[in-house]
């Protein structure tokens, strides 16, 4: 018997390390070997320069590359005018008169017909071979899915340099190299972290809301919390990077800008999840700590209200985030004192880029004593503790409460998941760049905000999942105040609470249809988590709703 299963256990192990192999064959034929094969137009490779590297999502679809087009230029006098008008012109859509007309040119050696020639009409004039017309070669960027992903991918000028997004982020490694031969080799391609039809559905229910809310705009981001990885990213106005001259020449580059990770603004109470988070890893409050609500409070010379404009009596913390209230936030600030709380802030990576790879991103700002001791006051310590006077970005936000979701650490966000160069294949690695608050922190913080929704926001559950999030409504600042009466709504939340695999930021400018975040980005929220969870796999966690 110990015989037989000693012949049976090595047997087992020679199946397993087979099937290992054959497991990862198989990735490099579905990844390596498929990207490789789309390079399929041999015949341009030894006239025009090598193409540029390919973007795929995360399964293996084209996003964006090279397509072979062609310029038709006649370039000899003496043509056969005749033959070209019998077998190409029609075909063209060029008139029989205008190319007889070429006779009488003077002597040229070029004279551009048709600027771009798709494939198969330009190799139909290569095939023909008529004498005097000759069809060039070239390479133009293509997106295949229209303006789907247009601010994470970005777009490649008349010039073949990448502009904005990853196009931008990654030009020189989606640029052909030159080799020791002094030959050009295509450039490397890229597989992002982007899952296409999760970006699908992202920018559906984007659109939806807008419509829904009144919004002006709007942005929304779907990340992975764990590792960083951004699983969606949609905002709009968005573009077609087909048509970015046209674009360009209407709307300015402001066009181009991706919002998610360009765009300053005031977060609001989506902030007290970061107060808070200080305010517990500090040992400045328990969650059951009561304090007395009241209506408003004075800092510095300020009058804090809170969004209701009523007080709340005893409240203890796990009420302060349910009933969002600003009076309970400026208190947890000013307990900490401003060193304690900047220095959490900054822990969080606020003030400073995320590092994701993706160009323009913005900074944030962060007003301090010690940096700003004109401009800081304690007023607006009070303030920055509910989100206000204090900037961030979409990604900003989304990273730092994802590490309240990742057991206390902090990752950098990213949109490239791997860089395939020929066989040669480079993974991104999960970047760690802090640990703001400890693991039971933010286990303590995640039950809380689960609580909170439940009580107070109960049109953000989906069955089946715990939900961990919180709302926010901030107003919109402009010079000498703020812009009354529109409002930015917002909602950020993460599931399932026990073991997150995704986090949400829903953001909207200038809902017309209130002024609430619980009543334009919840809503929001609950149908395209409804509609995500299962496209990207995420199992439930068997927490019924409360609706």
């Amino acid at each position: 018997m110990d015989s037989f299963r000693s012949r049976f256990n090595v047997f087992l192990a020679i199946v397993l390390v087979i099937a290992a192999l054959v497991g990862v064959q198989l990735i490099r034929l579905q990844v390596v070997q498929h990207i490789d094969s789309t390079r399929d137009v041999p015949e341009l490779l030894s006239v025009e320069p090598a193409p540029r590297g390919r973007i795929y999502d995360r399964n293996g679809y084209l996003l964006t590359g090279d397509e072979a087009h062609f310029e038709l230029a006649y370039d000899r006098n003496g043509a056969n005018y005749d033959q070209f008008n019998k077998d190409l012109a029609p075909a063209l859509g060029l008139k029989a008169d205008d190319i007889l007309a070429l006779k009488d040119q003077p002597k040229i050696k070029h004279l551009q017909l048709i600027k771009d020639l798709p494939y198969d009409k330009g190799s139909l004039v290569r095939a023909k071979d008529v004498w005097g017309f000759t069809a060039y070669p070239f390479w133009k960027r293509a997106y295949t899915e229209g303006s789907l992903a247009a601010h994470v991918l970005g777009f490649v000028n008349e010039n073949r340099v990448g502009l904005y997004g990853v196009e931008g982020w990654y030009n020189d490694v989606l640029t052909p190299t030159l080799q020791k031969d002094g030959t050009l080799a295509p450039g490397a391609d890229l597989v992002l972290t982007i899952d296409r039809n999760a970006q699908a559905i992202t920018e559906e229910e984007l659109a939806r809301a807008l419509h829904n809310t009144g919004a002006s705009s709007g942005s929304i981001i779907v990340a992975n919390p764990r590792n960083g990885e951004i699983l969606a990213m949609a905002s709009s106005p968005n573009y077609d990077p087909n048509q970015y001259a046209a674009i360009a020449n209407k709307d300015g580059l402001d066009a181009f800008v991706n919002p998610a990770v360009s765009d300053n603004f005031e977060p609001g109470s989506i902030f007290k999840i970061l107060t808070m988070a200080a305010a517990l890893d500090s040992n400045t409050v328990k969650p059951d700590t009561v304090y007395n609500d009241t209506a408003n409070i004075e800092v510095g010379g300020q009058l804090i209200w809170n969004w209701d404009r009523a007080g709340h009596g005893p409240t203890d913390m796990t009420g302060l985030l349910a009933k969002s209230l600003n009076v309970g936030a400026s208190t947890l600030a000013m307990r900490m004192g401003q060193q304690q709380f900047y220095k959490y802030m900054r822990a969080f990576g606020l003030g400073k880029p995320t590092g994701i790879d993706l160009q323009h991103e913005a900074a944030g700002l962060v007003i301090t004593r010690d940096k700003n001791p004109d401009r800081w006051s304690e007023a607006i310590l009070a303030s920055n503790s509910f989100g206000q006077g204090i900037a961030t970005t979409p990604i900003q936000m989304v990273a730092a409460v994802a590490a309240v979701a990742n057991d206390g650490v902090l990752v950098q966000p990213h949109v490239v998941k791997k860089i395939v160069r020929g066989d040669r294949v480079d993974e991104a690695k999960v970047v760690a760049v802090g640990h703001p608050i400890s693991k039971e922190t933010a286990h303590t913080l995640t039950q809380m905000l689960v609580t909170a929704v439940r009580r107070e926001v109960p049109d953000a559950l989906v069955d089946g999942y715990s939900i961990a999030g919180k709302t926010g409504t901030a107003q919109i600042p402009v010079p000498g105040g703020y812009d009354d009466p529109w409002t930015i709504g917002s909602f950020i939340a993460y599931a399932p609470a026990e073991d997150p695999q995704v986090i949400i930021l829903i953001k909207l400018d200038r809902p017309t249809s209130s002024m609430w975040g619980s009543e334009t980005a919840v809503p929001v929220f609950h149908d395209l988590a409804t509609r995500l969870f299962p496209v990207l796999g995420v199992r439930p966690d068997n927490q019924m709703s409360m609706k």
